[in-house]
This record gives C-alpha cells, sequence and structure tokens, in this order.
C-alpha cells in the first residue's frame, strides 16, 4: 500500500497545539468538523446547494477521502478534532480505486444534471495539480466553529507542512474560500494558478509551498 511518507504517528506540539494522526476511531470526528467547516464554504456551497441536504451529502464525500487518508497515514488532528487536515503525499490519490470509480455516480444521485458541472470542476483541480514535481498535497483543511479564531488550523497545518520540508517536498493546495489566501501566504504559501468554477464566481486559488531550507 502506498503512503505518503510522512510517518511521524505524532507531531508532537506545533505552537503549543498537540496534533497526531488520525486513527480509523476518529474516522467520523473528522468527517463531522470537514462537515461544520466546508458548510457555508464559496466552492462546497455551490458544490451542493440545498442547504437541508448540505451536511448529509458533504458526510458521504467526505468520509471517502478520509477513510482513504486515514488508511494511509494521510490524516491528522488536534484535539477533539478540533482541525483537521488531509494531505496526501506523492504516489496517493485523494480517494481508493473504487470509490474513485463509483464518485461520478454518487454525485449524480445527489445533485441530477449538476452532477455534471461539479464534477468537472474536481477535475480541473486534479488537471492543475502539478505533474513533474512531488509534493504534498492539502485536500482538506477544516477547523470547528467554535475553534475558530485560535489559530490551531494553521497550527495543525505547519506541523505537517514541516514534515514535508524535512524531506525537501514542496506543499500544494486549492484555496476554495479567497478569505484564506492571507493566512496561506503568511504561512509560506504563494500563487501558483486559478481553476475556473462557474460563471459568476470567483476561481480557486491554487498555492504552492517550496520546502523550508535548514530543517
Amino acid at each position: 500500500m502506498a503512503t505518503t511518507g510522512v510517518q511521524a504517528n505524532s507531531l508532537g506540539s506545533n505552537e503549543g497545539v498537540s496534533m497526531r494522526l488520525a486513527a480509523l476511531e476518529d474516522l467520523s470526528g473528522v468527517v463531522g468538523t470537514l462537515v461544520e467547516a466546508f458548510d457555508k464554504d464559496p466552492v462546497w456551497s455551490w458544490a451542493f446547494p440545498d442547504p437541508q441536504l448540505r451536511a448529509a451529502q458533504h458526510a458521504t464525500v467526505f468520509r471517502m477521502t478520509v477513510a482513504h487518508a486515514i488508511a494511509n497515514k494521510a490524516a491528522w488532528l488536534t484535539a477533539g478534532c478540533g482541525a483537521v487536515v488531509t494531505a496526501f503525499g506523492p504516489g496517493v490519490n485523494e480517494m481508493s480505486d473504487s470509490d474513485a470509480e463509483r464518485f461520478p455516480s454518487v454525485l449524480r444521485g445527489f445533485l441530477g444534471d449538476h452532477a455534471e458541472a461539479v464534477n468537472g470542476l474536481f477535475e480541473r483541480f486534479e488537471h492543475a495539480r502539478p505533474v513533474d514535481t512531488p509534493h504534498l498535497y492539502i485536500s482538506m483543511l477544516g477547523v470547528q466553529d467554535q475553534a475558530r479564531g485560535n489559530g490551531i488550523g494553521m497550527a495543525l497545518l505547519a506541523g505537517v507542512v514541516a514534515q514535508a520540508d524535512a524531506q525537501g517536498m514542496g506543499t500544494y493546495l486549492e484555496s476554495s474560500n479567497g478569505a484564506n489566501d492571507r493566512r496561506y501566504e503568511a504561512a509560506g504559501f504563494r500563487m501558483h494558478g486559478s481553476v475556473p468554477v462557474a460563471p459568476g464566481l470567483p476561481a480557486v486559488n491554487t498555492m504552492w509551498r517550496d520546502p523550508a531550507r535548514g530543517k
């Protein structure tokens, strides 16, 4: 089985925030944090537009990614799942092959005709990722509402990125909410490109961080 190459079972403490790899028993907690964090996200709320159904739909989709991340030692969390990250290394996809195969039909069942536009966006995200440079891909970063404003999300991100630094790997992410761009820039990321979402919506900025030297 492929792994991310970031193998520490615990990332210890970063800026006073304890963090560790997620285990199978954390699956529901990690998914719950992501559902809460992305409920009003500009891209994810466009993709799943019914506010009454969105949480359940997000949970189904996020579970595919989180379960695969846990199996590949690619999901991290802080205490109580206050902040969570899924981060995949070279050679590891966001979903298992079986989930990736059924994903389009899951979207169709949830979204009907809108599924084609949403699946097209996910394909554009995939095509935008760098292909020639091995990197750590931050696919999702979420913080519980009650934990916002304490810096734990950025602290968790920094702890995960430090593992990529130690291996001389860059880090890549898509910023689905432009309000967060400045936070990523403060963490050393720079603009890499952009991915169109839909008419009338801002494009999603993609961001890249070179590995820090001297780690």
